[in-house]
């Protein structure tokens, strides 16, 4: 857990960091809705912004999913064994892991799904009455909401189980979960309208046919993800266990969104599927309950087999970008915190911006040296940059790096220093490098790499 901040993380933490009101005007140039961004800035005023702080609360909601999936499968099956196995097949999922080590709002979705799910078991499976699993089913569900978009699709997967096999609840479903949509309309729909025309999934590819092929295995990886569901399938079809209802909000909220990213891009590995994992696990852990002991114990172990030895092995690696052992965007920013004087520019390209303040305001030193950003818009959007260079953008961005070195000569003319982080988005970086090397002098050329540079140039006059 104190392995170096990535990009998406420490853009969590410098939007946390905020003042309430700045929270919702920095994400209405994100793409991500608020919830989990209030309960961080909470979090950081109590324990702190570093790296074992910010995502011990992802810890606790990856464990507040164990749980909520003990007591779907629980309320699912009414045996306590099954619960056990499903907790156990969530908590060693390979996709909740991850997200329970990343400071990001993943957990905190993976933990709603499951609780929307045992809301829809009480209210419309089992028709409890009570005004306590309404007003669960109602405040799960629009926390949800405000936490991720794909939330949607948990819904649309209850919808399709309500249609299957409880049809005639399916008005009283609609309602409710039209009537959960109300907080998102009344606290975000104005900032949601701008996050719908500010570009920030511009950056999406549109889904290939192989990611199919490998979302299947996000949940356990390829072994065990091959071994488990087949065990399941076979059990389930010598079993009395009716899992109809969990297996078509399995299929549901993971196909829907997968099919509608042919047409727009909305999926990235790795992260979205989650809210699927819940169904998933109470799934394996009904279906396998019933298995003898022994083969499903040793099902269980397999998969921690699995998946133990993988996590402990990667502990250090930055997920989203394999780097050199020793390299990360921590050892840049220690670097320049050492070698760069107060006042010296520090020019930060592509998506460097965001770790890189991080660690300077972690340091002290968020006012110590002079920032710019190339292109310069990418400061007021700290997770997502066009990456395009059309010939009018071309235009525009030589343009700014003109402006921008004649800027930079300016200041080394007064004995700064100019540091470039340098070798991410190469086709927009170079424009401004060429501007740079006409008119100051490389002195240096550092060997520090970060998922979105591959060295620091060090400029001078």
């Amino acid at each position: 857990m104190g392995r170096p901040i990535w990009l998406d993380e420490a853009n969590s933490a410098l939007i946390a960091g905020r003042e309430i009101g700045g929270i919702a005007e920095a994400l209405s140039r994100d793409n991500n809705l608020p919830l989990y961004y209030f309960v961080l800035h909470a979090w950081m005023r109590v324990f702190g912004n570093s790296e074992i702080a910010l995502r011990s609360l992802s810890a606790v909601f990856y464990l507040g999913g164990c749980l909520a999936v003990f007591a779907m499968a629980r309320r699912f099956t009414g045996q306590r064994r099954a619960g056990w196995y499903a907790a156990l097949f969530y908590e060693s999922s390979a996709l909740a892991v991850r997200q329970a080590q990343n400071v990001r709002m993943y957990s905190l979705l993976g933990l709603l799904s499951a609780l929307s799910t045992w809301c829809w078991l009480r209210v419309f499976r089992d028709r409890e009455r009570s005004g306590r699993a309404w007003m669960w089913f109602f405040v799960v569900n629009a926390l949800g909401l405000l936490t991720h978009v794909w939330f949607v699709f948990v819904l649309i997967g209850q919808a399709a189980a309500t249609v299957l096999f409880e049809r005639r609840q399916i008005w009283r479903f609609l309602l409710s979960a039209a009537g959960s949509t109300l907080p998102f309309v009344v606290l975000w729909g104005r900032v949601f309208w701008e996050q719908l025309h500010n570009g920030a999934t511009g950056w999406m590819p549109r889904l290939q046919p192989t990611l199919l092929v490998l979302a299947v295995f996000e949940f356990y990886g390829p072994v065990a993800s091959v071994l488990l569901f087949a065990l399941a399938t076979y059990f389930a079809l010598r079993s009395s266990s009716k899992v109809a209802p969990l297996f078509v909000m399995f299929v549901v909220s993971a196909a829907v969104p997968l099919a509608v990213s042919f047409v727009k891009p909305i999926y990235w590995p790795g992260r979205y599927l989650i809210i699927a994992l819940p169904p998933l696990a109470a799934i394996l852990g009904s279906v396998l309950a019933a298995a003898p002991r022994a083969l499903a114990a040793a099902a269980g172990l397999l998969v921690l087999s699995l998946q133990v030895p993988a996590h402990i092995a990667a502990r250090e690696l930055v997920p989203e970008a394999p780097l050199p052992p020793g390299q990360s965007d921590r050892t840049t920013a220690r670097f320049l915190l050492d070698r760069a004087a107060a006042g010296d520019a520090i020019v930060l390209t592509s998506l460097t911006r965001a770790p890189a303040d991080h660690y300077f305001n972690r340091a002290g030193a968020a006012s110590r040296f002079e920032e710019f950003s190339f292109p310069a818009d990418t400061a007021t959007h700290l997770g997502w940059m066009d990456p395009g260079v059309s010939p009018e953008r071309r235009t525009v961005l030589e343009a700014e790096a003109n402006a921008l070195a004649a800027h930079l000569r300016s200041l080394a003319s007064d004995g700064r220093t100019v540091w470039v982080y340098d070798g991410g988005a190469p086709n927009v970086t170079s424009i401004l490098v060429r501007e740079l090397d006409g008119k100051l002098r490389l002195r240096a050329a550092h060997a520090l790499q970060g998922p979105y540079h591959k060295r620091i140039l060090e400029y001078g006059m």
